[in-house]
């Protein structure tokens, strides 16, 4: 028993000093950076079943391989302290910074090239329906003069699982009380608590249940494959990102703040992502259109230019974060009202 002890022990020190190095698999399961378990940047508020950020946190974390800094203010956002707020700007890993330290991340780049006074509300997996839950749990203390709304390819997939067919029908997130609820429960300790204990947290019974996974193919990814269906399924999640959507825009010109669609289109040339960018820039410019609200579109900004991305990980690398901030602070402004 003491020899297994003693060899379980080196093995997850050696497993904690290597993970990030293991490969992109082998480092996300081990790690959980993106997870509410310990270890994780994230804690599960389970009314609007979304994961928030620590506040106020400070922490290494790894995904795909790579490493960087992650740090919060007291919100839970990834500003410095202190960050003004004129500006708020949505999105998911690619607005984050996912790869890169904070100072490197498009909405930093906004602020020290440009001055704007630019506040980072993108956290990784954010769709439409978490990037309103936090609008509207921040919105009217931040008071912005401008909401900037950066979608991308994979939000209509991020709104199944969380939202049911029924959810995306009839909103649970205009329910009265829904957010008030939320507002309560994110600050309550016993649900920051991480999920799991010890054992769970362990490197070594992280390894062992991967392994077991991949040889059992669960979590395998299989595209639907029924056309009746994935339309219906487009045309369902559709309509529910317009609800939300448009609640945002008639929420923000009550207050006389201007909104602005960036859609982050990396132009990927796999048929399955590139038929789904594809189908929702149509969806983007329609929904813009009907609302008056300007749109903006990266796609040409990022095809051709893999010298733009993390290889293999297809995030922005630091170079691809300054040509979004730079392509945001040119055409952005160019409709917002002159002083």
């Amino acid at each position: 028993m003491l020899v297994l002890l003693i060899s379980w022990g080196m093995l997850e020190g050696l497993l904690r000093l290597t993970a990030p190095y293991l490969g992109p698999e082998v480092c996300n399961e081990l790690v959980r950076s993106y997870s509410n378990e310990p270890g994780g940047m994230y804690f599960y508020e389970p009314h609007s079943r979304l994961n928030f950020p620590y506040p106020n946190d400070h922490r290494r974390v790894a995904v795909n391989g790579h490493q960087w800094l992650h740090e919060t203010d007291q919100r839970g956002f990834r500003n410095p302290p202190d960050t003004g707020h004129e500006i708020l700007v949505f999105g998911d890993s690619f607005v984050y910074g996912h790869g890169v330290n904070e100072p490197d991340t498009a909405v930093a780049q906004l602020r020290q090239k440009y001055g704007w006074k630019a506040y980072n509300m993108a956290r990784q997996g954010d769709s439409i329906w978490q990037q309103y839950i936090l609008f509207r749990l921040w919105f009217d203390e931040l008071k912005p003069k401008h909401v900037i709304l950066c979608p991308f390819g994979n939000d209509f997939w991020d709104i199944e699982g969380p939202r049911s067919k029924e959810d995306q029908l009839d909103p649970p997130e205009f329910k009265p009380g829904f957010i008030e609820q939320v507002r309560t429960n994110i600050v309550d300790p016993d649900i920051r608590r991480p999920f799991g204990n010890w054992f769970t947290a362990s490197y070594c019974y992280r390894l062992v249940a991967m392994v077991r996974r991949r040889l059992e193919h669960r979590n395998d990814f299989h595209p639907e494959t029924d056309e009746s269906r994935k339309i219906a399924d487009f045309e369902r999640e559709g309509h529910y990102y317009t609800l939300l959507f448009e609640d945002m825009l008639k929420r923000c010109r009550a207050a006389g703040c201007t909104v602005d669609v960036v859609y982050i289109d990396t132009a990927t040339d796999t048929d399955y992502w590139r038929d789904q960018q594809a189908k929702l820039g149509v969806f983007f410019t329609q929904l813009c259109a009907r609302n008056h609200v300007p749109y903006y579109s990266t796609r040409e900004l990022l095809k051709g230019h893999p010298e733009l991305s993390i290889p293999v990980d297809g995030h922005l690398n630091p170079l691809g974060n300054r040509a979004l901030a730079d392509f945001i602070a040119r055409e952005v402004p160019k409709t917002w009202a002159k002083p």
